[in-house]
């Protein structure tokens, strides 16, 4: 019994509605940091001055190098946690979730234990001399204080989408930029606090996210549990290894965000601090398009993990395929808006003086360019980290955040100035994708894929409506399908018994908006002398197991599944809820 190339784009509807839920509430979720940075350069600005924003520039390699701890910890886990959830080993998710929350717990705790003590010195790498100082000294002081809730807020936010809650990741983001507004009005403006208003509102904006969070382990539907457990040497090195690729753009961002403050300052004695803070405007509006782009490679690093785990080879690359026309649309949109809007945004951060829009407006729209590479360049590192090509997103991390940035940089910048730096920009981003390209060429992604997560034996995958009427239909495929494997009399009883009791029992309870269309997939797959039963509907709150609803008989069938079957999990996955079974 075949399959129609119709039901197989049916069963794929699933994978493309996983990706674009987990890219909806991800974008989200990544705009809404974004945001925080938006609200804190605006107002800086435009209440502090163009120091104010040099300052916000100085810093911001502090942030990314939290983001490094967070992002390496958090994304290395979580690959490791949607594998795990993926192939049911809810038990193995835990104990990897544990410790990768001690963990960050005590980096965090380490980097408030250094920084501090040594606050001075940290002001003069990152190059905070002269009048930027003081008010250096009076930003970084709160951040370098609030460590511990950077890295824990971006392990967390990993986590919680992980475990099927991307909505409430991007709650907490709201939250942060809700907080953030509100709070820099009341410190800046209200209570005169200047520059210091808008580190402490950061942080605590982003602290009150962070008990957001928090909120997702005492809910009944999470897998997850909060608990502390201390790693081993093995399952620290996992964690960088399968995170570095991603967490490593951050630190690498950092040191060229330094180095091309740097470079500026030292191009033009007389102009260097406005090039600095012309680069953190066009860096800040670079933050946009890079939410677009993250929330991608969120989405695809959650989604794609989860299907490794399951072992679901054409949902892993029909993701990606999503993943890239979205990326492509969304860098030509938002480039798009630049080059035309430039002026207006630059004016909008607080550079009105037409000698200084002269030099800003041509290179933001240069650096425009750039966007129509990225995107691709950023979901490649990600996808290529959740399928276990650590090496290979490592690699690209290392070359298109430093080495092409630092030697580009270091000839064109100096040189030309501003126009240097967007030309920096737009070159690395070509370059780069030109290598995904090779790379493609030379070891695609599908065929690694197919070789490493698809089914050896025989697999069949359809979706059916979930409705009284579909039941004989089902029945009737289930039929053919197992004279068609010759699978045991025994086996193929409990397979039609175990599908009609679970679409019953979702009519009858888990149905409350009965205008909406539900789904259920049946997948049968053969390993060796097995045959595992994976059903996937998009029923959101009803779960057959729980004890409640059910009359006797279905209890009592419900009961004889949990004993009959060599393994049975039922649990709700991305946006879906799973049945696992092996006969």
């Amino acid at each position: 019994m075949t399959e129609t190339k119709s039901e197989r784009r049916a069963a794929m509807q699933f994978a493309r509605g996983a990706y674009w839920y987990f890219l909806f509430w991800g974008v989200c979720s990544a705009l809404g940091t974004t945001f925080s940075t938006l609200i804190d350069a605006i107002l800086v600005g435009n209440l502090v001055g163009s120091d104010g924003l040099a300052v916000t520039s100085i810093a911001t390699p502090v942030f990314l190098f939290y983001a490094l701890l967070g992002m390496t910890l958090g994304v290395g886990a979580n690959v490791k946690i949607g594998r795990a959830l993926g192939s049911d080993h809810v038990e193995e998710a835990n104990r990897i979730f544990h410790e990768v929350l001690l963990t960050g717990v005590l980096v965090g705790a380490l980097c408030l234990a250094v920084v501090l003590p040594l606050r001075e010195r940290m002001l003069d790498l990152l190059g905070a001399e002269d009048a930027l100082r003081p008010l250096a000294r009076q930003y970084l002081t709160v951040v370098f204080g609030s460590a511990p809730v950077f890295v824990l807020y971006h392990i967390l936010a990993n986590t919680v989408r992980t475990d099927s809650d991307p909505k409430l990741a991007a709650a907490s983001s709201a939250v942060v930029v809700v907080f953030n507004l509100s709070l820099d009005i009341l410190f800046m403006q209200g209570f005169k606090w200047g520059i210091v208003g808008a580190s402490s509102a950061l942080c605590i904006a982003e602290t009150l996210g962070l008990v957001v969070l928090l909120f997702h382990f005492a809910r009944k539907s999470a897998s997850l549990r909060l608990r502390l457990r201390l790693p081993g040497w093995a399952d620290l090195r996992a964690f960088v290894g399968n995170g570095f690729g991603v967490g490593s753009a951050f630190i690498f961002q950092g040191v060229v965000m330094f180095t091309f403050n740097t470079l500026l300052l030292a191009s033009d004695r007389a102009n260097g601090v406005t090039y600095v803070a012309i680069f953190g405007v066009i860096y800040t509006m670079s933050t946009i398009p890079a939410a677009i782009f993250d929330g991608a490679g969120n989405a695809i690093s959650t989604v794609a993990s989860i299907f490794t785990g399951e072992r679901d080879s054409e949902s892993i690359l029909v993701t990606m395929r999503l993943g890239l026309k979205i990326v492509l649309a969304g860098g030509a949109l938002v480039g798009a808006v630049f080059v035309v809007f430039a002026p207006q945004l630059m004016r909008f951060f607080g550079i009105a003086e037409p000698a200084v829009l002269a030099m800003a407006v041509p290179a933001v729209r240069l650096y425009s360019v750039c966007l129509l590479f990225m995107g691709v360049n950023v979901l490649s590192t990600a996808f290529w980290q959740a399928i276990g090509r650590a090496k290979l997103a490592s690699a690209m991390s290392l070359v298109r955040n430093f080495v092409l940035m630092m030697v580009l940089g270091g000839i064109l910048i100096s040189r030309l100035h501003m126009t240097g730096l967007s030309l920096t920009y737009v070159l690395t981003e070509g370059l780069c994708l030109a290598g995904v390209g090779i790379v493609h060429m030379v070891s695609g992604s599908p065929a690694y894929v197919t070789r490493k997560f698809g089914l050896s034996g025989k697999n069949y995958e359809k979706v059916y409506t979930i409705s009284t009427d579909s039941i004989n239909e089902i029945a009737n495929d289930l039929e053919q399908l197992c004279d068609a494997w010759e699978i045991d009399y025994k086996k193929a009883f409990f397979i039609h018994l175990m599908v009609e009791e679970l679409i019953l029992n979702i009519i009858k309870f888990g149905l409350k908006d009965t205008s909406r269309q539900r789904s259920i997939a049946i997948k049968l797959m053969e390993n060796g002398d097995e045959i595992i039963l994976r059903i996937r509907d998009n029923v959101h709150t009803y779960n057959p197991f729980e004890a409640g609803d059910g009359d006797e008989i279905d209890n009592a069938v419900i009961n004889l599944i949990t004993k009959k079957t060599q393994f049975y999990n039922y649990q709700r996955k991305l946006i879906f809820n799973y049945l696992y079974l092996i006969l």
